[in-house]
């Protein structure tokens, strides 16, 4: 036996099962200690002593004190315990207990695991799953998603490149649909949903449920007023509703108050009353095919692959057949192919069960293939930002990191800042969400500032996430370039009536630059995009926004001072021409005087529109430097790629856009614009640090 063993663990929420490749390439199941191919995700914790599986779960009845099942439900649960313990302890421990096995099955230390998760996990459980691989003292390679390890293992031998698999993973906790393509010999998720809370066990509560409204009816009294008796009763009917997939009537016995009952089910009673979680998950199936960029029709999909031992009950596959047309695919291996395919994935490599897999190349014959896949946002990643809609403040969601963007991914945001003087701390809340389940909120990032951070300082936030789907937030103090430390916090919405009545005084003076080459359309264009801006900044602030104007050529000059007038503004803008050369420092220079006197707890903000390279570069920097000494914000969209020297404009600020045409001028300088506006009335677009 080859010392190289790397586990595939299905960590389940009502079985786990593991799987390894072994010295030939053939993936295969590894029975636990018992003889069995899944071991119960059952854990009894009693006077510091832990017993997993079938002995545990042998004694849910006489000891439910002290015995937890359906964990999985519960990890990245912050302030769950059972028993003292979290839900990724509690994991470990039965993590722990397949490692036992399996070092006992070959006779020696493993040490590597690749362990899955349903493709729905949100980055915190993502997480928790990890850290319960570790606590049992594996190497986790990676955290694979189901039904990619799923399609993987069924993929290799029968898929074909272009082809699509929409993978219906129901197991005993969790639904996930998810649609994988294989294409250059990658299998690649293309879409997700799913349900973190609908599984197996629903069905067999619904059943225990059905019998226990009969029981009272007959009786008076509900049986599952007994613990002992609920226990065992759902034991029953666990069996039962396995039962009615081979069978269409069976007997569910219940012994309660001295009394032997039973309770007669058929099969189409117990499918009409779990009906409604059946319509539930093709409800999913229909989501996950509207989630690609280009929506898709079950006629784009090649193939249902069913997996997950809930799968079995037959309206699964009927329902599924009703609404898609086709007829599913149904293996011998529902409940193992997950782990097969994560140690497959684990390895990297396989010998196909079918000589003519597509992934063997022609001419080649049967040998081991090269397995590899696409990891990919299965929820987009972003964070907390308020804009102001009508005069009022909203909490809305801001992508960083998008839905399907391959992993790992990183982003940073240059644009942020510290905006009160002395500010101690500055909070990142960081947030999962899509267009069709809940958000998730992770938290947020609480970050320190640097010893007498000035007002203004920038800051750049990275957002990650790694090949597994877990979250990072880093934030560097870009004067200093130093990272600043962090811990992480509740998610707090802000007090918005508050924040409301905080909100700053804010200036714009808009900078034109109006020398020779800005003539013809590209001072039209500007005009145009100046007068739309002004406009669209008065009405957002209902009015409460001063805005001026300067131009500059070879001489600046003030057009027209802050006002609210905005009539004012658009009249004296329509006459502006242009002759000269790129005096950018005079034009800086002259807009800072106009604000200057206003106080400092105002937002007070500088748009310059430049095409071109400014006569004196020397000059205009210190003319931004001093603006940024007098706490002025400065923001400049250049026209022209081939013109404007685009590094030069990020010298001056970290808040500057180059955009190709004048025809996109608009939408650029509203975008830098609205970012500060977003900020006005909080500390910045993102946070609501302030003093601690």
């Amino acid at each position: 036996m080859t010392n190289n063993i790397i586990l595939g663990i299905d960590l389940g929420t009502t079985f786990s099962a593991m799987a390894y490749v072994d010295d030939e390439g053939r993936a295969r199941v590894i029975p636990n200690a018992e003889g069995q191919n899944t071991t119960p995700s059952v854990v009894l914790i009693e006077n510091g002593k832990v017993v997993v599986g079938e002995l545990a779960m042998n004694q849910a009845a006489t000891k439910s004190d002290h015995v937890v099942r359906w964990i999985k439900r519960a990890m990245g649960e912050p302030d769950y315990r059972f028993q003292g313990m979290t839900p990724a302890e509690i994991s470990a421990e039965i993590l722990k207990k397949l490692k036992r096995d399996a070092e006992h099955a070959f006779g020696q230390s493993v040490t590597s695991a690749v362990i899955t998760c349903p493709a729905y996990f949100s980055s915190p459980e993502v997480e928790a799953t990890k850290l319960a691989g570790e606590l049992a003292e594996f190497e986790v390679r990676e955290i694979v998603k189901e039904p990619t390890a799923a399609a993987v293992y069924y993929g290799v031998d029968h898929l074909s490149d272009g082809q699509k698999l929409l993978v219906y993973d129901l197991g005993g906790g969790t639904l996930d649909v998810t649609i994988l393509l294989l294409e250059k010999g990658i299998f690649r998720p293309v879409a997700t949903a799913g349900d973190r809370r609908l599984g197996g066990h629903d069905w067999t509560t619904d059943l225990l449920n059905r019998v226990c409204r009969e029981l009272t009816e007959r009786y008076g009294e509900d049986p599952r007023v007994s613990i002992l008796v609920e226990h065992r009763l759902y034991e029953e009917c666990e069996r039962a509703k396995r039962d009615l997939s081979r069978v269409k009537e069976t007997i569910i016995p219940c012994v309660y108050n001295g009394r032997a009952e039973e309770v007669r089910v058929t099969r189409d009673e117990f499918e009409e009353i779990t009906d409604w979680r059946i319509r539930e998950t093709i409800r999913w199936t229909e989501k996950v095919l509207s989630k690609p960029a280009i929506p898709m029709t079950w006629v784009d999909i090649d193939g249902i692959l069913l997996v997950g031992g809930a799968t079995r009950m037959p309206r699964v596959r009927e329902a599924l057949k009703e609404t898609s047309g086709k007829e599913p695919i149904v293996t011998g291996e529902a409940d193992t192919m997950v782990a097969l395919g994560a140690a497959i994935l684990g390895k990297g490599e396989v010998l196909p069960r079918n000589e003519k897999s597509a992934l063997v190349a022609t001419g080649e014959g049967r040998g081991i293939i090269a397995v590899k896949f696409d990891r990919t946002a299965s929820r987009t990643l972003g964070t907390k930002v308020m804009v102001w809609k009508e005069g009022k403040p909203e909490i809305r969601n801001s992508s960083i990191i998008a839905y399907g963007t391959l992993l790992p991914a990183k982003v940073t945001r240059d644009d942020y800042q510290i905006s009160v003087e002395g500010q101690r701390i500055f909070d990142v809340p960081v947030v999962e969400f899509d267009d069709i389940g809940p958000e998730v909120i992770i938290g947020t990032y609480r970050f320190i500032c640097l010893p007498q951070t000035r007002a203004g300082t920038p800051i750049s936030v990275t957002f990650s996430y790694d090949g597994s789907g877990i979250a990072d937030v880093t934030a560097i103090d870009q004067r200093s370039k130093r990272a600043l430390s962090r811990s992480q916090i509740n998610y707090e919405p802000p007090d918005l009536a508050q924040v409301k009545s905080a909100r700053k005084e804010r200036v714009v003076v808009f900078a034109l630059d109006v020398s020779g080459s800005m003539s013809g359309d590209k001072i039209m264009r500007a005009k145009e995009a100046l007068i739309s801006s002004a406009k669209s900044l008065s009405e957002a602030s209902q009015g409460t926004v001063r805005i001026g104007v300067v131009t500059f050529g070879s001489e600046a000059r003030c057009v027209c001072e802050p006002t609210l007038a905005v009539a004012d503004i658009c009249r004296k803008v329509k006459d502006i021409g242009t002759s000269g050369t790129t005096a950018m420092d005079k034009g800086i220079a002259t807009a800072v005087s106009l604000i200057k006197n206003i106080p400092v707890s105002a937002v007070r903000e500088i748009a310059l529109v430049t095409d071109g390279i400014p006569d004196d570069r020397e000059a205009a920097l210190a003319a931004a430097r001093a603006a940024d000494s007098d706490r002025i914000g400065l923001c400049i969209v250049g026209i022209g790629k081939d013109d404007v020297d685009e590094d030069f404009l990020r010298e001056i600020t970290t808040r500057a856009l180059t955009v190709e045409g004048a025809n996109e001028l608009g939408d650029a300088l509203m975008t830098l614009l609205t970012e500060t506006s977003d900020r006005t009335g909080c500390p910045n677009l993102i946070t609501w640090g302030g003093q601690e």
